[in-house]
């Protein structure tokens, strides 16, 4: 359970300077998708609300452009911020919400070396119901335009990858 010194103990005492202007979250590329803006992460942190920073879907959603940097006024590193939530949900042994996408993706690499993104989407839709009608709509404007490959064969060198695995395993 991290507190707000321990998140800016990796983010950097300089959000502390933050004055809530708002211009991290209106350069963000990705902040229509995202269930908290930065801006809003940074006030939860600052307000000792780590816990609700930490569930946010939104530190997975950073791209890492860094505009929010180039135009905050203040100078501070809104991106250090969604690194050190990063590191403490991992550290942590939390999951996100979308971990099993995560899981199955993995699996596919490691086991034929690529992924099929037919396959990929027909395993998530059985392990995640919900989100069934959307990956369907998808598949119907991406298959006939052959975006999407239902072929599920191993590359040529699969052991040396199976080796990489296992070393990564190890360590």
């Amino acid at each position: 359970m991290s507190n707000r010194s321990d998140v800016l103990k990796l983010a950097g005492d300089e959000l502390r300077c933050c004055i809530q202007c708002g211009s991290c979250s209106a350069s963000c590329s990705t902040a229509d998708l995202m269930d908290k803006s930065i801006r809003e992460l940074v006030r939860l942190v600052l307000n000792d609300r780590c816990e609700e920073a930490l569930d946010s879907r939104s530190i997975w959603l950073c791209t890492s452009c860094l505009l929010c940097t180039v135009r905050c006024p203040r100078g501070i590193r809104p991106k250090s911020l969604v690194a050190a939530l990063r590191h403490i949900h991992e550290a942590e042994g939390r999951r996100n919400a979308d971990s099993s996408l995560e899981d199955l993706f993995m699996g596919q690499v490691k086991d034929t070396g690529r992924v099929s993104e037919f396959y990929l989407s027909a395993l998530y839709a059985l392990h995640n119901p919900k989100a069934t009608v959307q990956i369907m709509t998808m598949g119907l404007e991406l298959i006939p335009k052959g975006k999407i490959d239902g072929e599920k064969s191993r590359i040529l060198g699969i052991e040396e990858l199976s080796r990489i695995f296992e070393g990564l395993e190890e360590s």
